[in-house]
């Protein structure tokens, strides 16, 4: 991650759908991302950038929505609606020169409002254990191991998806949260 000090916070955080306009910066924006997890340790066979096609081709079948901070593409989110029924959170990217300035909570908050507005009440994800400033982001927005304690729908999802096979991979992690009043 980029050293604070060298960086300035943002007075204006926006959050749009995709527009094609900027999918080249996010084509820069996953570069930079994959670079930390590269920093870890992991190759580009595990974490590899998505390109600009895979980038312009995420709304066919997820909600996609991208920040931006002071007029420049700062993060972007993808989420979508799985069976039987619970919001599945496939990315979650913000650019190391925004972390830590609210861009990842604004596009988390958006993904909560857009799962609640589509009906759904619980969110899934995939996590690297090695990525402590992941773990951190998650746990303090309300995200959890999976485990038996989840509600009966990702424990269906998870019985669903598994198939008796594993759902990660070595050093991943899936996480939960219900957006439920506790």
């Amino acid at each position: 991650m980029t050293d604070a000090s060298d960086r300035v916070r943002p007075q204006r955080i926006r959050i749009t759908k995709l527009q094609e306009t900027q999918v080249s910066d996010l084509v820069a924006l996953e570069k930079a991302c994959t670079a930390m997890y590269h920093d870890l340790g992991f190759d580009a066979a595990e974490v590899p950038p998505r390109t600009w096609n895979d980038i312009a081709n995420l709304p066919r079948h997820h909600n996609v929505f991208v920040a931006e901070a002071d007029h420049e593409v700062a993060g972007y989110l993808a989420w979508r609606d799985e069976s039987p029924g619970v919001a599945y959170l496939e990315e979650l990217s913000v650019h190391p020169q925004f972390q830590r300035f609210g861009v990842g909570t604004r596009l988390l908050q958006k993904f909560e409002e857009d799962a609640l507005g589509c009906g759904l009440n619980d969110a899934i994800a995939r996590m690297f254990e090695k990525a402590t400033w992941a773990q951190g982001f998650y746990a303090h927005h309300g995200y959890t191991q999976l485990g038996e304690q989840a509600s009966r729908k990702v424990l269906a999802w998870r019985e669903e998806r598994s198939g008796g096979r594993p759902l990660t991979r070595p050093g991943e992690v899936l996480i939960w949260k219900s957006f439920r009043a506790q």
